[in-house]
Order: C-alpha cells, then sequence, then structure tokens
C-alpha cells in the first residue's frame, strides 16, 4: 500500500511539475493579448472567414477568445451578446463546434510541443480544421435549411473578472483544479492497472487505434485526452511520451487525433448548455476528426514515416 501510495505521488509530481511549467507563464501572455486590445483587433481579422463559415462579425470575437483565452471567458462573452444578436441555431451549433475544435490553442499547443510535436503545426491544424468543419456545416445546414429557428438562451453568467487580484486569485484556482484533477486521474489510472480494467481497454480500443496509426502504447494519452482533454491530462501526456514507450509516429497521429476530438464528455455538455445542436457538437465533430486524422495517417505513412 505505502509502495502504491509513494508511486502515485511521483507520478503527480512528474506530471504536474512541467505541465505548471507551461500553464502559469501563458496564463500572464494571455492576459497581456486580452488587455491591450490584441484579441479584438484579431476577431476583425478574421471578419471575412466569419463570413464564410455563415456567422456574424460579433461571434468573431466570442470565437477568437475561446481561441486565446479559454471556453468558459466565450461563453460568458457569448450569453452576454445574445440580447443584441440576431442568430439561429444553426449558427450558434456552427460556432460551439468550431469552439470545440479550436479553443485554448496557445496553452494546449504550448502542451503539445512539450510532447515533441510542432507548436505551429497544432495551432494551425486546429485553427484551419475548425473552419473547414464550420464551413462544411454551414453548407449542410443552410442549404437543407436545417436548425433555422429563431436562437434564444435563459442561461445567465456573471462575467470572469477582470480587475487583477480578483483574476489572480481565479487563476489560482484553476492551477489548484488542474492538480486535482491530475490527482485524481493518477488514481484511476493506478486502480484501472490494479484491477486489470487496463486489458479490457486494450482488446476495447487497440484494433481501432490501428487504423489510425496509433500503437497500443498510446493508450493511455488517448483515454486521457479524450475524456479530460489536453490542458488537464497535459501532463500525463507529456509523461508518457518522455517515457520512450511510444513510437515516434504513435505520438504524432495520437497528439493529431486529440488536437481535434478531446474532452468529449465535458466540453461537449458545456456547449450543449448554451445551445449547440448535437448534430454538431457531437456527430459531426467525431466524424469530422476521425476522417480527418485518417487523412492525416495516410499523408504520413506516404510522406513522412522513411523520414
Amino acid at each position: 500500500m505505502k509502495k502504491t501510495v509513494f508511486k502515485i505521488a511521483n507520478d503527480v509530481k512528474e506530471i504536474c511539475i512541467p505541465l505548471y511549467k507551461i500553464l502559469i507563464p501563458f496564463v500572464f501572455i494571455i492576459k497581456v493579448l486580452e488587455i491591450s486590445g490584441v484579441i479584438e483587433f484579431l476577431a476583425k481579422l478574421i471578419q471575412p472567414l466569419m463570413s464564410l463559415v455563415g456567422l456574424t462579425p460579433e461571434l468573431g470575437l466570442v470565437l477568437v477568445t475561446a481561441i486565446l483565452v479559454n471556453m468558459y471567458a466565450a461563453i460568458v462573452l457569448f450569453i452576454n451578446l445574445i440580447p443584441i444578436l440576431d442568430v439561429n441555431v444553426a449558427q450558434v451549433t456552427i460556432l460551439t463546434t468550431m469552439i470545440l475544435v479550436c479553443h485554448n490553442i496557445p496553452i494546449e499547443s504550448a502542451v503539445c510541443k512539450a510532447a515533441g510535436i510542432s507548436f505551429t503545426y497544432t495551432a494551425l491544424l486546429r485553427f484551419f480544421s475548425a473552419f473547414l468543419l464550420g464551413f462544411i456545416l454551414k453548407l449542410i445546414y443552410f442549404n437543407f435549411e436545417l436548425l433555422m429557428e429563431p436562437f434564444d438562451t435563459l442561461v445567465k453568467l456573471d462575467p470572469l473578472p477582470t480587475e487583477f487580484w480578483p483574476w489572480l486569485y481565479y487563476q489560482f484556482i484553476n492551477l489548484v483544479y488542474v492538480f486535482f484533477i491530475v490527482c485524481i486521474m493518477v488514481i484511476i489510472l493506478e486502480i484501472l492497472k490494479k484491477i486489470g480494467i487496463e486489458r479490457l481497454f486494450e482488446i476495447i480500443f487497440v484494433p481501432p487505434l490501428k487504423l489510425f496509426g496509433i500503437q497500443k502504447e498510446a493508450m493511455n494519452i488517448i483515454i486521457v485526452g479524450m475524456t479530460i482533454g489536453i490542458q488537464y491530462g497535459g501532463g500525463i501526456l507529456i509523461k508518457d511520451v518522455k517515457s520512450g514507450k511510444i513510437d515516434k509516429q504513435s505520438v504524432f497521429l495520437a497528439v493529431s487525433l486529440l488536437n481535434l476530438l478531446h474532452a468529449i464528455i465535458e466540453d461537449t455538455i458545456l456547449m450543449a448548455l448554451i445551445g449547440g445542436h448535437i448534430s454538431g457538437i457531437l456527430i459531426a465533430r467525431v466524424i469530422f476528426s476521425l476522417v480527418l486524422s485518417y487523412f492525416i495517417f495516410m499523408i504520413y505513412k506516404r510522406y513522412f514515416k522513411a523520414v
């Protein structure tokens, strides 16, 4: 028992320290971007792309906030903008689906970089994938006149703190939350190993993962990423990759898949609560992510495997 507790504590330490080295600096970098007006400037820059996916310029500000700050800040902004917007359910579904693909890019791309995958690659993959999926959904919803009813929400949220000390306290609580999430995940993974469920997961997940060029050694990071996401599961991702047990191809393809499809339960529920339709935020996102991941695997196998 004592040996198990020591192992869990050591795993938590090895996971949290590299993760905090990424999260803490980026928290302050993103705050600087927010107060300097960069977010509003970038929202204006992407206005042509917003029209491409059938969304209004105001929703561009929501999307950029999700990309650079986080999904929760974007949700609060969206809910506060709703009274002055004239949008339908299809547009809200397009927006929320895009947010699920490309939220929190700076921090999560930095986590991926620590795991050995290019920051630029993951950032561009998520950004352009979000707009490609948004464009596909626009074609489907608008051409077939689906979800055209006016959108309204009963959800009300208070704005996030903007003054420095309340904001700093809020960020501290988030970092504590990350610590407890890591502890819970490490304990769960250890329990799964002890009772043999890990072997059952291998039987279930390994065959489909092989279709995407991902070996069984990467199963842990797939399960963690799919359930709690890249930011909270990032420490486990970094630790498993640096262990050397996962081959280069599996790391690249697993991280590519997780950038498109992660935190399936929590994030999907959040977007559903503010009005995203399941056809976009879950069904279309899963299908799109799997198809694109398979396409990435085909390209990798043809052009990069021998490198």
